[in-house]
């Protein structure tokens, strides 16, 4: 399946109006578990690869990049990797959909980034950090991700997408945050000819999230 058809894959999934759907935080908890789990590891890994960067950094820069501003929770390093995963995963250049240029995606990450938990959020820097640096010391690519052409970007997230269970997590939530920040944006229905949630246009009242059929005790409620 190529990228932009795992965009429209995600539609369904990655759609909700709210901040952060039931749906989407339980994916990026879990996604983040690994990470939790190994924290002191993840966290040695992140001094050493920030500490190490520097020296590499001076060798090995890649193209200059436009300056990103910090918003209200990332900071500015943080914005330039989503503005860099949202080039390189939301190829809509050519085709119908609605571009990503005209879709604020990095703002929308930020907007979902401040209502994750702080311990996600805490996470979530960590996996940040590790896919930016980690391509500084590993898969002989000598350059932050941001740097990275494009060629070399795509071939980046295939490894981890294909490494350890840390690497899978952590890229599986940096998609997910990309794609539903892009899919969220009513600008990009219409293509689609999605006339938005039933919910809203039928008026319907959130009952939270039911059960699914069969899942009850046999005989009806207990």
């Amino acid at each position: 399946m190529g990228r932009l058809e795992q965009c429209q894959s995600d539609y369904n999934n990655q759609m909700d109006l709210k901040p952060v759907s039931s749906s989407l935080l339980r994916d990026l908890t879990g996604h983040l578990q690994p990470l939790s789990r190994r924290r002191f590891v993840a966290n040695s890994m992140r001094l050493l690869l920030l500490a190490g960067s520097g020296p590499l950094l001076a060798a090995c820069s890649g193209p200059s990049r436009p300056p990103i501003q910090s918003m209200q929770y990332l900071d500015a390093g943080q914005a330039e990797l989503f503005q860099r995963l949202s080039e390189v995963l939301l190829p809509t250049e050519g085709t119908a959909l609605t571009s990503r240029t005209e879709v604020p995606v990095v703002a929308n990450v930020d907007t979902l980034y401040g209502y994750l938990p702080p311990q996600t959020q805490a996470d979530l820097s960590t996996a940040m950090d590790l896919f930016e640096h980690a391509g500084l010391v590993l898969g002989l690519h000598f350059s932050r991700f941001t740097r990275m052409t494009d060629s070399a970007a795509h071939s980046y997230i295939e490894q981890w997408q294909q490494g350890h269970s840390l690497q899978q997590g952590i890229i599986m939530v940096l998609k997910k945050l990309v794609y539903a920040s892009y899919w969220r944006d009513e600008q990009t229905w219409g293509p689609l000819q999605f006339p938005g949630p039933v919910s809203e246009r039928w008026g319907l009242t959130s009952l939270g999230e039911t059960p699914l059929p069969g899942n009850e005790p046999i005989g009806g409620k207990a």
